[in-house]
Order: C-alpha cells, then structure tokens, then sequence
C-alpha cells in the first residue's frame, strides 16, 4: 500500500508543478505582450510598426492584442483553478479551523499579558 501513496504523491506534485507553470505562463503572456497605448480615444501606433513599408492594419493589430490577453486569461485562470483544486484540503481545512475556533479575540490578547506575570512588575 505503500507505494501507491509514493506514485499518488509524485503524481500530486507533478500535476501541482504543471498547474503553477500554466499559471506562470498566463501571467507571462500578459507581461510580455505588446500592450496597446490609447490617448485622446485612439490607439497609438508605436513608431516601429508605423516606419515599415507595409500598410498598417490596425484591425490585425487589435485582434492579435485580444488573442494574446484571451490566452493570457485562459492560462492564467485554468492554473489557478488546477491549483485551488489540488490545494483544496488545505484551503478549506484553513477555513474550517477559523469557523470552528472559539470567539475569543480580545481574550487572546489578555493571555499573553497573564503567561509573564512578572514581567509587568
């Protein structure tokens, strides 16, 4: 039995380590494609793509720049989801152990005064 849980485990972290590349990948994506700057309400043509000889087509231009942040959506939103998925126990674990702790706030604070009791003296 125990080697199933040795092959789930490697299994568990080379799906966690595809999902946090993927998700890599999304934020990359975003971070390195030509983003579109707009002023006055139009879209300015970097001067490196306006001094070639070929017409410019902005049409081209705004469908690559909406391809590129479709894909960056896409990786970056299915890694996280990978992610939050693999990392679900321990997600909703957290979670459950703050629900569950006793309303004692103020309290917490007091106790850490009445474990040095000398100290005040």
């Amino acid at each position: 039995m125990g080697g199933m849980s040795v092959h789930g485990n490697r299994r568990r972290r080379s799906l966690a380590l595809l999902c946090w590349l993927v998700f890599a990948a999304g934020l990359l994506v975003q971070l390195f494609s030509p983003h579109l700057k707009v002023s006055n309400g139009a879209f300015v043509i970097p001067s490196e793509m306006a001094a070639g000889r070929n017409a410019i087509r902005l049409d081209e231009i705004v469908a690559r720049q909406r391809r590129m942040q479709l894909l960056s959506i896409l990786l970056t939103v299915s890694g996280a989801l990978g992610l939050a998925f693999l990392y679900r126990d321990i997600l909703i674990g957290a979670a459950s152990r703050r629900s569950s702790e006793p309303m004692e706030g103020p309290a917490r604070d007091d106790s850490t005064q009445s474990q040095k009791p000398d100290a005040t003296d």
